[in-house]
């Protein structure tokens, strides 16, 4: 029998605050009275007492050991009689040995990150879970570690961790925001179980433990018929106007017969990007011209559409008066939640909460004239970060910060626009479980270009699809490929600040487009190609990386029924030669002065496992770098031509 809170196999804080300052914790010592019993497997640990808190107040956490050989918590206190609010739960907090070799995992961001830098010592670091709510260490030479957090309804939730005891021990804590209310909750319970432990193996086998629940749950299980995007076997991201967009859409299409191409258009609104959202229509060039663009895109096969902003508010534009204030995020300290995103004009654009019937409304009017213009579906951008955001605006229902209702209201709004434009489309940006029953895809930049940010700090590796994938899961396309290294200009932007003269970027970081466009084939996402222009396929300069974009196309096609049906397998035992490649720091709001170089040491060679819906299995390579590269996997050898893809029946 346990007799003290220390041997337990997780504990516990809780965060108290008045809404305006820092959090203060306390934790199971603070607490005057400890009992524990066991019963049927089960053991309930119940706490009680405190100074602050109240002579009744109660904290009790309940473990039980789950099939998959983890610890399983729920947790909840009662009674709370103190004056400041509950704002936080940190559980479990779960600590274990470790070695500074060690390497974190978290399914919290786009396709998933693996960090290579560690958190300085006794300093903590953390992050908030947005699509999937896993965490793991890999270790060499000690236990790895694994946790979770089971929820079906998509609370807002994140971890915080830290190294301690010299760089021997790490701190694990899910952290879990309760939803507030005017005066301070007397009792709260996470509507949700934790599950952690040891497990072996790397990434992969963490993603597996997670995915034995995750594909039980509705938005997996609901999706009935095929994924209208299937058919799709090449994305263009281009920009701009229907005379410099379209061309290169059309010849790709001529050159790749049989297969359809997709279009996703930005720049094609009357607004500056990033600029006087949600205000889209009318388009750039006019109704009329918009109208017979898209009819000729359609002619061709091409499927067809177009950025909306599907979260955000303009604060400095003439519509936010219409209801913004109603509508945007507010932060804890009362300011609302905005970025200035264009770093010309410096609009600043509001995060709009899930509880926003106004903004609602203003998506509701301005979907149909899209589709009535004749596109195929319509992509509505940052919905899918959504969930991992709190809002204390005083003017909504819903409770301060913690809770559902982020992931609820968003559901709601799309669960309207896909009732009143049926069989229409829409996708937005992260993969995001919490939406896949309804989008039906989402494009993965942040984790396939990482990067292009200029960050050091982590890489990216397929966690998403490693749970979810096949004829359930949304299309996952996108990346930020550029063929010669040039972002494009909104032509509204201030002319003194584009750029004075390019160079040939695609010699001077020859891997970088190859390996970003092969990570979207390797990990099971539709191939993608950013800012496609003339010069692309008619320059005799560019004809290797124009042949490539055929290719991989081409077999990415005619490999769907691993690669969009299949699930992934272990890749576990694959060998080839290591590369350090250079990567050009640019995105389209980065200033000439401002552009970095980021050094990587990769694996000459990608690879993914996958087996098929028929139950075959197969071995997925790509080099993406400009000689030939030996190759060898479980008895298997192989030298693959440069950029090039293959697959490898098993």
């Amino acid at each position: 029998m346990l007799k003290q809170s220390s041997e337990l196999p997780a504990s516990w804080k809780l965060g108290l605050g008045n809404l305006h300052d820092l959090v203060e914790y306390i934790t199971p010592d603070d607490m005057r009275t400890f009992a524990v019993t066991e019963e049927n497997g089960v053991v309930v640990a119940v706490w009680t007492g405190h100074p602050e808190c109240g002579a009744d107040f109660q904290v009790r956490a309940e473990f039980r050991r789950t099939p998959d050989s983890l610890t399983s918590g729920n947790f909840s206190f009662s009674r709370y009689t103190g004056k400041r609010f509950v704002e936080e739960i940190r559980f479990p907090v779960v600590r274990f040995p470790f070695s500074m070799d060690s390497v974190l995992y978290s399914s919290g961001y786009d396709l998933g990150m693996r960090s290579r830098v560690l958190p300085r010592l006794e300093e903590e670091a953390g992050g908030s879970f947005q699509n999937m709510s896993f965490f793991a260490v890999v270790q060499k030479n000690l236990p790895n570690f694994y946790a979770d957090h089971r929820d079906p309804e998509h609370a807002r939730k994140g971890y915080s961790c830290r190294i301690t005891d010299g760089g021997n021990a790490f701190v694990y804590e899910g952290l879990h925001f309760v939803g507030l209310g005017d005066i301070p909750n007397p009792e709260c319970r996470i509507p949700y179980e934790s599950c952690f432990g040891t497990f072996k193996g790397d990434w992969f086998e963490a993603a597996q433990i997670y995915k034995k629940w995750g594909t039980k749950q509705s938005w997996f299980t609901s999706r009935k018929t095929e994924n209208p995007l299937r058919k799709l076997g090449l994305w263009v991201w281009n920009r701009g106007l229907a005379g410099d967009v379209i061309p290169p859409v059309l010849q790709l299409q001529k050159d790749l017969p049989g297969i359809p191409v997709a279009l996703d258009w930005y720049w094609w609104h009357h607004n500056p990007y990033d600029t006087d959202y949600p205000d889209f229509w009318p388009p750039r060039e006019g109704e009329e011209k918009f109208r017979e663009a898209v009819a000729l895109l359609k002619k061709n096969g091409i499927f067809t559409q177009t950025y909306v902003n599907g979260a955000l508010w303009d604060l400095d534009a003439p519509s936010w008066k219409d209801g913004g204030d109603d509508s945007v995020i507010v932060k804890r300290d009362g300011t609302p939640y905005a970025v200035e995103f264009n770093k010309y004009n410096h609009h600043r654009l509001g995060f709009v909460c899930g509880e926003a019937p106004k903004f609602h409304d203003k998506l509701s009017a301005l979907l149909p004239h899209l589709r009535n213009a004749g596109l195929d579906g319509q992509y509505l951008d940052v919905v899918g970060i959504m969930p991992g955001l709190g809002c204390y605006n005083p003017r909504h229902r819903h409770p301060k910060n913690g809770g559902s209702y982020m992931a609820a209201g968003y559901r709601k709004m799309l669960l309207r626009l896909k009732k009143e434009l049926p069989d229409f489309p829409l996708s937005t940006e992260f993969c995001n479980e919490a939406f896949m029953d309804i989008f039906d895809g989402a494009i993965v930049c942040g984790a396939i270009s990482q990067e292009h940010f200029g960050g050091t700090d982590s890489t990216a590796v397929p966690l998403f699809s490693a749970v979810y994938h096949g004829r359930n899961a949304m299309a996952l396309f996108g990346n930020y490929a550029h063929p010669d290294g040039v972002t494009p200009w909104d032509p509204l932007w201030p002319d003194e600040d584009r750029w004075k003269g390019e160079e040939p970027w695609h010699k001077l970081y020859p891997d970088q487009f190859f390996i970003e466009v092969m990570r979207d084939v390797i990990w099971g996402l539709q191939p993608m190609v950013c800012n496609l222009t003339e010069h692309i396929y008619t320059d005799p300069e560019f004809a290797e990386i124009y042949r490539f974009i055929l290719d991989t196309a081409r077999f990415y096609y005619a490999n769907r029924d691993f690669l969009f049906d299949g699930e992934m397998t272990s890749p576990a035992g694959f060998e080839c030669a290591e590369k350090d490649v250079e990567f050009h720091a640019r995105m389209i709001f980065t200033k000439k002065d401002a552009c970095t170089v980021v050094r990587s040491r990769l694996p000459a060679v990608l690879h993914g496992c996958w087996r098929s819906p028929a139950g075959e299995e197969a071995l997925f390579l790509g080099n993406y770098t400009g000689k030939a590269q030996d190759w060898s996997f479980r008895g298997k050898t192989g030298i693959l031509p440069p950029h090039s893809c293959e697959k490898i029946m098993l």
